[in-house]
């Protein structure tokens, strides 16, 4: 194998793609994000059904971006979140908020407690991939500067 031929296996090896961590109790939701992140070769896709093991998964995993329902049995993202951010392995995680609920005071709300951005169901495809690759490129910067 050449050179380039080694580096063209490395960009295509699968430990390579960075994590996305999606926290959501909605099978049909699950589904459609998954369908959606399989076409992407940059991404990798691990899911959570709570917030217990959202945050257990993030700790463990270190995911370069989460989304996270935010009516999750349990634990609300809102306390997920809260969670995530102060602790130090997970706080500089951007975490991209997902809800049903499109009041413009809950929105104001979750980007108050925190949230990357906050995207409201049903999805608009092209809104939820922006707002990933922003999320990513802002992490990747994060990694770069330290």
């Amino acid at each position: 194998m050449t050179q380039a031929s080694n580096q063209a296996a490395l960009h295509d090896t699968p430990s390579l793609r960075r994590t996305l961590l999606y926290i959501e109790d909605n099978p049909a939701n699950l589904r459609l994000v998954e369908q959606l992140i399989v076409r992407r070769q940059d991404l990798k896709m691990l899911t959570a059904i709570d917030g217990d093991l959202g945050i257990l998964l993030a700790r463990s995993f270190q995911p370069a971006v989460i989304l996270m329902d935010i009516n999750l049995p349990g634990m609300s993202g809102f306390d997920a979140l809260k969670i995530l951010g102060e602790e130090s392995a997970t706080a500089h995680i951007p975490v991209i908020a997902l809800s049903s609920d499109a009041r413009p005071r809950q929105i104001e709300k979750g980007l108050r407690a925190g949230f990357y951005r906050y995207l409201t169901k049903p999805y608009i495809i092209k809104e939820l991939m922006d707002a990933l690759d922003i999320a990513l490129n802002r992490e990747e910067e994060s990694h770069s500067n330290k």
